[in-house]
């Protein structure tokens, strides 16, 4: 499948920590034959040893504990809780709105797939700045 189509597809928002440290442990456990992008570095062009794909998982768990001080996760995404190929994670420090759609959608940080990735950023582009009276009249 195409990358660019699996990443605009569609997602379950994980809600609840329990399902979020799953989902994590998941992947810690299956740690073959992923490919991690961090859209804020290069993107990978191969498959991440299982033993650094463990340490990356864990290092983003960490992340996601200390960093995101919510009742509740909805930072992670993923095509399926059970057996996942593609997951998006937002970093909980560059939230802005997620759910806000938009012409420029903000992106996720860490995406993590079976499918070799794409390059996010030259596809959809960085998002414009705008200010708030222009955010509002078009001129």
């Amino acid at each position: 499948m195409d990358y660019f189509k699996q990443f605009k597809g569609r997602f379950m928002g994980v809600m609840q920590w329990d399902d979020c440290l799953a989902l994590l442990e998941t992947l810690h456990s299956n740690p073959n034959d992923w490919y991690l992008y961090d859209t804020l570095k290069t993107m990978p062009n191969e498959v991440m040893s299982s033993t650094d794909f463990s340490q990356k998982i864990e290092q983003i768990k960490i992340i996601i504990n200390t960093e995101h001080d919510e009742r509740y996760c909805g930072i992670v995404y993923t095509d399926d809780l059970k057996n996942p190929s593609f997951i998006k994670i937002f970093h909980p420090k560059n939230l802005g709105k997620v759910c806000g759609g938009g012409e420029h959608p903000l992106m996720p940080q860490w995406l993590i797939s079976k499918e070799k990735p794409m390059d996010i950023m030259a596809e959809f582009g960085e998002p414009k700045k705008e200010g708030f009276i222009s955010k509002y009249l078009k001129f």
